[in-house]
């Protein structure tokens, strides 16, 4: 790294940070959306939904994150991840412009898969741009001020559910849905760096280099850069089953799988089963606010850096070693 290079600190990658974390909040709000407007839309006789097929309205749009969660690694390694991210945006604010058009539950349906398909491809990517640029000791905390975003997301669908949705309808709702094509692709394509591993593995080294130095990275190596097609990809599966990784690639499955039905279960359901258990239907919304809050605190506390980064610059007691590194 050249020596006028400015040091990869947690504020030099802010930029990147603030980017994604807009993105992801966009996503929070496309996905609670459905959820929060639900118990209109099952009142709304003209649409023609019921129970059943809003469950499965709700499961298409989970089939399209599956698609896209699978499918999008190779993509951003051959396009790049700043075009994708922008396409995923796009993608979710189509699906929202087409549910708000919609009359009949079949164009819905498509409009939500489609959505699942900007979902399922805009997190993976977020997460990847923000462990890339930011300082190893400061990757837990930036994980997790990006992943408050989607719950603010939540709750900001949340509010519009319970403010706007009364006085212009359920539609009003979806069409708010097409503001992130508006706000966030311009942004992202102009503002947002590439990934500095990306253009390494494109043969753009100047470009992966000056963006490196830019942001106070170290330079990326072979290492960093992402094997070409998907040659590599059933090693790299095997691998997260090799000794030491056996039980906890599974269990990090399992509570992944917990964690994920519980924020697309219930953020779909609770305001439906709450209005079912006899809450009017505004308190029956509101409890998406209040799960998303609870989402919000947990992930400040889980993404506080541990009592011993703290410390900084301070040797192990009784250590003739060198002090390590200043914080980044």
């Amino acid at each position: 790294m050249p020596p006028t290079a400015p040091r990869h600190t947690f504020r030099s990658v802010a930029p990147v940070l603030a980017l994604c974390w807009l993105a992801v909040f966009f996503e929070g709000m496309d996905v609670h959306v459905y959820g929060a407007v639900m118990p209109r839309m099952l009142d709304d006789p003209g649409l023609g939904l019921g129970p059943a097929t809003a469950g499965t309205i709700g499961s298409w749009t989970t089939l399209g994150m599956l698609v896209a969660a699978l499918a999008i690694g190779p993509v951003t390694d051959r396009l790049g991840r700043r075009p994708v991210l922008a396409a995923s945006v796009a993608l979710f604010s189509l699906g929202s412009a087409i549910c708000a058009l919609s009359g009949t539950p079949a164009p819905f349906g498509a409009g939500r898969f489609l959505a699942g398909l900007g979902f399922g491809s805009l997190l993976p990517i977020c997460l990847s741009m923000v462990l890339e640029f930011a300082p190893p000791r400061r990757a837990a905390l930036a994980t997790g001020l990006l992943m408050t975003s989607y719950h603010v997301g939540g709750m900001f669908a949340t509010g519009l559910g319970m403010t706007l949705a009364p006085a212009l309808g359920w539609r009003s709702i979806f069409w708010a849905g097409v503001l992130p094509a508006l706000i966030a692709i311009p942004l992202l394509l102009r503002l947002l760096p590439e990934s500095p591993g990306v253009l390494l593995a494109k043969g753009r080294t100047a470009e992966a280099h000056a963006i490196a130095d830019r942001y106070g990275m170290a330079r990326p190596g072979p290492a960093d850069a992402p094997a070409p097609g998907t040659g590599g990809r059933p090693s790299s599966v095997l691998a997260l089953f090799r000794p030491g990784a056996r039980w906890a690639t599974p269990l990090l499955w399992l509570a992944s799988f917990c964690g994920l039905l519980l924020v697309y279960g219930v953020g779909t359901w609770l305001p439906q089963m709450m209005r079912a258990s006899g809450y009017g239907l505004t308190s029956s919304v509101s409890f998406l606010l209040v799960i998303n809050i609870g989402a919000v605190v947990g992930m400040f506390i889980a993404g506080r850096p541990p009592t011993a980064t703290a410390r900084c610059g301070s040797p192990p007691s009784g250590s003739c070693s060198p002090p390590p590194a200043p914080c980044s």
